[in-house]
């Protein structure tokens, strides 16, 4: 009995050791090493949706990760239970455009993929003020207080802020410049 304790003292001790010192501790890290912990679930939009009823601002498409979703205005948790969030305090056409979405642990989780973006890849945003296209110019990992990235600007700019599994503190930022 005595052994079979010392035994399971002896692995738990080695899988604590293997953990801490085989994770990394690096604040920042490159976009192409954040995961997310699920497979991307790709929700078909209804083309025959009136993207336009209350409180929706528009549509975000992303054509390289198979994104196509209604924005909508606010970004509680109700709201980014089966949409796209418009950052209440950011501009909703001209300027800097704030969105965020879940990534993971949700059925609507629209920026699953968002750590699969490059810089240069192409999104397009579409309101009841117009369409534009816009080009990935920044990719970075920031922490949860971090609010600079969502400034206005006197660029059109999209910003896409989404979680990172397993670093609670931290979150993708994605911005994207009007082409």
């Amino acid at each position: 009995m005595h052994k079979r304790i010392l035994g399971l003292f002896i692995v738990i001790t080695l899988v604590i050791a293997i953990i801490c010192f085989c994770t990394p501790e690096k604040n920042e890290i490159e976009a192409e090493e954040i995961t997310t912990d699920n497979e991307y679930i790709n929700v078909t939009y209804d083309e025959e949706q009136d993207v336009f009823e209350e409180d929706i601002l528009g549509t975000l498409v992303i054509e390289k990760i198979g994104l196509r979703a209604s924005v909508k205005e606010g970004s509680n948790s109700d709201i980014l239970k089966t949409y796209i969030g418009h950052i209440e305090e950011t501009a909703v056409y001209d300027g800097n455009v704030g969105l965020a979405a879940h990534n993971r642990g949700n059925e609507f989780s629209y920026f699953a993929r968002l750590n699969e973006l490059k810089e240069g890849d192409e999104v397009t945003y579409t309101t009841k003020y117009g369409t534009r296209s816009y080009r990935v110019n920044k990719i970075e990992v920031i922490l949860e207080t971090d609010w600079t990235n969502l400034e206005n600007t006197a660029e059109n700019v999209l910003t896409m802020i989404t979680c990172i599994a397993n670093r609670p503190s931290q979150r993708l930022c994605v911005q994207a410049v009007h082409l």
